[in-house]
């Protein structure tokens, strides 16, 4: 059986009925990526230790990081794990994961803020009818009141919105989609979106292309403020940015994550912002040994 069969017709409706477009697509691209290596269409009886490791070999040979290299393994061995429990294979995955170095979280500080906020003021032109500029303030001052995913925070629409200033993220929208989040917005932020506002319409910040050109929009956003554009200067470095700050103002930033371990929470927590205790700051000083030593020598004693 092939396994983009194997995938569309068992895994995915019994697995992945209730998760996003995004995750679907992501699982269709391991596959792919998969039969390149192998250089056919794959199979089940594909699925073995050699070959998926070969596969992941040859991802490391193309340079991808080892954060892909394990995204793809994961995705894999799911398939492959569903397919053994229910006897389409005779064997369970046994392959190891790249060693993953654990980078040290980085956010925006607050000089980095305001030179982005700038950039967004001096972005030309307009999304259906809303002035781009506006438009991209206006999503980074949700981002902001809410620490919010950027997935989610596009699919709002103003019935999200109410009176009093509460933002209502379903549950639908969110990762995991087990829970909403109700988030009270800044005086700051509400004006803004009052501001674009019109014309009406369902989504509040509607997009009238795609996404790969969003990231393209928002790359030259950056550069224009003089800030990294790599991969972990994203959205997501908003992300971690607002829980920085949340939990340095004493909030509980595992709290307005929705995450469900502080581990994870941890990951996102810039040590510059949150001040976490440095070494330097609490040991005693070898400033005084140090000059001993040093005076010790000089004199020939």
């Amino acid at each position: 059986m092939l396994l983009h069969d194997f995938f569309e017709t068992i895994y995915l409706p019994l697995k992945l009925r209730n998760r996003s477009d995004n995750t679907v697509r992501l699982y269709r691209y391991s596959i792919r990526c998969f039969e390149e290596t192998l250089g056919r269409p794959a199979t089940l009886e594909d699925l073995t230790d050699t070959q998926v490791s070969m596969h992941l070999a040859r991802l490391v040979a193309d340079k991808r990081s080892p954060y892909t290299v394990n995204k793809e393994r994961s995705q894999l061995l799911a398939i492959w794990s569903f397919a053994a429990r229910k006897r389409y294979v005779e064997a369970f995955p046994d392959v190891e994961p790249e060693v993953a170095p654990k980078r040290a979280p980085l956010a925006w500080l607050e000089s980095d803020m305001r030179r982005l906020v700038q950039a967004c003021h001096d972005q030309t032109g307009y999304y259906d009818g809303i002035p781009a500029a506006t438009w991209w303030i206006a999503i980074h001052e949700v981002c902001w009141d809410t620490a919010e995913r950027i997935g989610a925070i596009r699919q709002l629409t103003w019935e999200h919105l109410n009176s009093d200033g509460w933002l209502i993220v379903p549950a639908e929208l969110r990762k995991g989609k087990r829970e909403d989040k109700c988030f009270l917005l800044g005086p700051d932020t509400l004006g803004t979106l009052q501001a674009i506002s019109l014309p009406e319409r369902r989504l509040i910040f509607p997009w009238p292309f795609s996404t790969t050109y969003l990231y393209h929009v928002y790359r030259k956003i950056l550069r224009r403020a003089g800030l990294p554009t790599d991969s972990r200067s994203k959205f997501h470095r908003l992300r971690r940015t607002a829980a920085s700050y949340y939990e340095a103002a004493g909030g509980n930033a595992t709290d307005l994550l929705g995450h469900a371990n502080r581990e994870t929470t941890k990951r996102y927590l810039d040590p510059r912002i949150v001040k976490q205790k440095q070494p330097s700051e609490v040991l005693f000083r070898l400033e005084g040994v140090a000059h001993h030593g040093i005076n010790r020598s000089r004199s020939g004693t």
